[in-house]
């Protein structure tokens, strides 16, 4: 029989199985486990599970259905094929019909209704995706998830155990091999991107902004263990026992089948070289040496002027290139030689000086998301500088598990530092004022780019092919550049000018929430009872929200907030206040408390946080304008029911159980009890401290010095003795008991 005909018979076959339309509707079934079962993205809150809404109604589901599919399809495979050897017609159709290809066409048929399978997942999931995720909803993104995240799992486990009953030809030896390759994927390979096949490390998935660069990583983990099990399979093909002899009889005649090993060697060999030169994490060492990267030699001869780039970002592939020209002065009359920072996914091209090529050299010694790179210059006084550079940019090794933030997409572009151009390593600027910095970009329309701190960006016409041609202006020796769907708000609060940055798939929730009347009301409040600020511009302020999960940062003139600050389920979080626009408050409040000023928690039992008073200055500002009884039934009332359901808690009364529970459950727990503490147990401390130390002006006086006071550069973070002491009072007396 052809190979095309017993294929077309071996998918009749199959498809009339019932285990395996079973399979397929459990397989379709799946995905529900990641809505409460299995949800291995990081949440952004402690005080509840809160993820995007892509992340909570495609990303978990999807990483679920990838698990359950798998073993689904595992399950199927051994018993496919196992199914002649346990009916005992094994050497009646091995004398009928070639072995190796109907091996190749059980596969090719299982492949297929792992297909079918993801095809009834796809349209029976994409209505509930579609109502859950509303506005934010892209049919492009939700079928590559499911096709990246979860078929590959499914495939994967159809290759694996075809392979392993091929070698073994033992039903129960093959389903105890499956697992332990599941279980090492879960577990031993867990702290390695490319090794996990059964759940790809998905941190977070954006609903705001781009999941491109995430979505690269893990199609590169696919082909990675697509090459490695198409050449255990191709071995497996080896073994596949002929003519009644046994593993080694077998394998030294099909060896003479030239492909076969051929196909081994290719395919391995494939793997190897895509495991070991991977684009997307650079190589620095483990080890962080901060005064190695602080205390440089600095040259004492040579300063720049002016750095001006011209950068050009391919969105399709994620790639980045650009020309850097730096208006250097050598006031030595030599040759020198200075270094420069780049990303470690970036080569240099080309170097000139004066527009004579000059000699420089690639260190390659990745640490901390750069490298370096020497640059010889002639003795000329005056030297203009241009370097041409680019690249795929690589992330820190460190964040291999959280990989996504690096984008370069047609939904969003980060850039930031050594990201965007090479930066002065060893030489600085002589000057009193930082010298300028000046860009030049084009980006897609409805693409707005944002420059952190003082920056600006000024349109500069359109060109022919469509795109906006943008000029950025800034200061000093590297800039941090975002680019998305901006949408812009100017509100006069505190004095000065605030203008808000956020995505346009968040307007209707920004409209919704008073976005304006909100920011206008947090800044005034908390300037008058807390203190201006320190990273305040002139006289202006930018607030961006990021495609970033776990906080954010500030310096003069901007302060950055992740997304996850301004999601809907975040939004709806009791904790943090009543409503949408309430959260929205506690959100900024942060800018006080967390920013402002920093914490440092030492552990997960620690109550104190900038929650803490972020809550109490939420409570405070609702307080004062809705009044104390209102105050009390949204605030008080809940922070009292959640720490008497906490002390209540089985676990909390039981620590040692807790300790026997599987780890993944325990961080879950962990994590919801800490929330408590942090989120309601610390503000009613903080409530009773206000009435020990005479009420809410005193209240009010001692966090504003709290606020104001100097920083010791060498531990800059408010702990919890600094507000105790600036209190008069112990933790005894803060005992709610």
């Amino acid at each position: 029989m052809k190979a095309w005909s017993l294929f077309r018979v071996e998918i009749g076959r199959l498809f009339r199985n019932r285990l395996t339309w079973l399979a397929i509707a459990v397989t379709g079934l799946s995905p529900a486990a990641g809505l409460w079962l299995y949800r291995p993205l990081a949440s952004s809150s402690e005080a509840a599970y809160s993820v995007s809404l892509t992340g909570a109604y495609l990303g978990n589901p999807a990483l679920a259905g990838g698990i359950g599919s798998a073993v689904i399809f595992a399950l199927l495979t051994a018993l496919e094929c196992s199914r002649s050897h346990r009916s005992r017609v094994d050497l009646l159709t091995d004398a009928m019909l070639s072995p190796l290809c109907m091996g190749f066409c059980r596969i090719g048929a299982l492949s297929l209704a792992a297909l079918t399978a993801q095809a009834v997942t796809l349209i029976a999931w994409m209505p509930f995706t579609m109502l859950q995720t509303g506005s934010v909803f892209r049919g492009w993104l939700y079928v590559a998830v499911y096709l990246s995240f979860m078929l590959p799992s499914t495939l994967f486990a159809i290759l694996f155990t075809a392979s392993a009953y091929q070698i073994s030809r033992r039903l129960d030896l093959t389903l105890v091999l499956f697992a332990a390759f599941a279980l090492l994927s879960m577990t031993a390979w867990s702290e390695s991107w490319l090794l996990r096949w059964i759940n790809p490390p998905v941190y977070s998935m954006s609903d705001d902004f781009g999941n491109t660069r995430l979505l690269q990583s893990v199609l590169y983990n696919r082909l990675f263990w697509l090459l490695l099990l198409c050449g255990l399979c191709a071995v497996s093909f080896l073994c596949v026992r002929r003519y009644g002899k046994g593993l080694f009889g077998s394998a030294a005649r099909n060896v003479r089948k030239v492909y076969l090993p051929l196909l081994v060697v290719v395919c391995l060999l494939s793997g190897y070289v895509v495991y070991t030169y991977q684009p997307f994490l650079d190589h620095s060492k483990a080890e962080i040496d901060m005064d190695a990267y602080y205390n440089i030699a600095y040259n004492e001869y040579v300063f720049f002027d002016a750095i001006h780039v011209e950068a050009r970002p391919n969105l399709s592939t994620g790639r980045f290139y650009g020309t850097a020209l730096y208006s250097l002065h050598n006031t030595s009359g030599k040759p020198q030689t200075i270094s420069l920072y780049v990303n470690p996914g970036y080569r240099v091209s080309s170097v000139t000086a004066n527009q004579t090529s000059v000699a420089f050299r690639d260190c390659n010694d990745d640490d901390q998301n750069t490298k370096t790179v020497e640059v010889d210059l002639p003795a000329e006084e005056e030297i203009e500088l241009e370097v041409a550079y680019g690249g795929f940019p690589q992330e820190w090794n460190l964040q291999e598990l959280s990989q996504g933030s690096l984008e370069i997409s047609r939904d969003y572009l980060y850039l930031a530092n050594q990201n965007f151009a090479p930066l002065p390593k060893d030489f600085v600027w002589e000057t009193q004022e930082p010298p300028p910095y000046t860009a030049e970009i084009d980006l897609p329309k409805g693409m707005t780019p944002v420059l952190f701190a003082e920056g600006t960006v000024e349109q500069a016409g359109e060109n022919p092919d469509g795109t906006v041609h943008w000029k950025l202006t800034d200061s000093g020796q590297s800039v941090i550049l975002y680019a998305g769907d901006y949408i812009s708000h100017h509100i006069d609060a505190a004095g000065i000018d605030v203008a808000f940055y956020y995505s346009a798939k968040h307007e209707r929730v920004m409209r919704e929430c008073n976005v304006d009347s909100v920011l206008k009301r947090v800044f005034d409040y908390c300037t008058e009872h807390y203190g201006p600020l320190s990273f305040y511009g002139d006289g202006t302020m930018k607030l961006i929200e990021i495609c970033n999960v776990g906080g954010g940062y500030a310096a003069a003139g901007a302060s950055v907030m992740g997304e996850e600050s301004f999601n809907e389920q975040g939004l709806k979080d009791p904790l943090k206040g009543a409503g949408g626009s309430e959260v929205l408050a506690h959100e900024i409040v942060h800018q006080w408390w967390g920013l402002g000023n920093m914490f440092a928690s030492e552990s997960y039992t620690d109550v104190w946080s900038a929650e803490g008073l972020t809550v109490y200055t939420t409570y405070r500002m609702m307080k004062e304008q809705y009044g104390e009884a209102y105050a009390k039934q949204n605030y008080v009332d809940v922070w009292q029911k959640q720490v008497d359901d906490y002390y209540q808690n089985f676990y909390v009364r039981h620590p040692e159980y807790l300790e026997r529970l599987p780890e993944q459950y325990r961080a879950d727990i962990v994590n919801s009890l800490s929330g408590v503490r942090r989120y309601c147990e610390m503000p009613l401390k903080i409530l009773k401290a206000e009435q020990l130390v005479g009420g809410e002006e005193e209240m009010d006086a001692i966090l504003a010095k709290l606020f104001t006071r100097e920083l010791d550069p060498t531990y800059p973070y408010l702990t919890y003795q600094d507000f105790l002491s600036a209190c008069a009072l112990t933790e005894e007396d803060l005992d709610l008991a």
